[in-house]
């Protein structure tokens, strides 16, 4: 049980690509603890735009959507993009809304190219 995740800016975004899996006790919290690593480093970065792509990461309920960038101490203002299996799609809709709710805009996609994209069209971009 275990989770890595790499790093790469690229086009005034931040990437970040989890892999391994969060089976096992202590799953929830391995959410928490990836969601707060990413936001340490877009942080770092002083990037409002990230793409995570999860698609790496097995054993997930698509709860990690969220990776609670809405949660975070730092929310409001993120542009998230993450990438997921279509599988996974249903589970994305609840944390839009809470991401919103955040001031966080957070949307799923099923392609790094997509994801990307929209970040790019953001308004008032880095």
């Amino acid at each position: 049980m275990g989770y890595r995740i790499h790093y790469a800016v690229r086009d005034g975004m931040l990437q970040a690509a989890v892999s391994g899996n969060t089976l096992g006790r202590g799953a929830g919290d391995h959410a928490i603890w990836i969601a707060r690593d990413i936001a340490a480093q877009a942080g770092q970065e002083k990037s409002s735009r990230v793409l995570i792509d999860l698609r790496g990461l097995a054993d997930r309920l698509g709860f990690l959507g969220s990776l609670s960038m809405a949660r975070g101490e730092r929310s409001g203002g993120y542009r998230v993009a993450v990438v997921d299996t279509m599988e996974n799609d249903a589970y994305y809709a609840l944390h839009e809304v809470a991401a919103l709710a955040r001031g966080c805009v957070l949307r799923c996609f099923t392609s790094v190219a997509d994801a990307a994209r929209w970040l790019r069209s953001a308004p008032g971009q880095d």
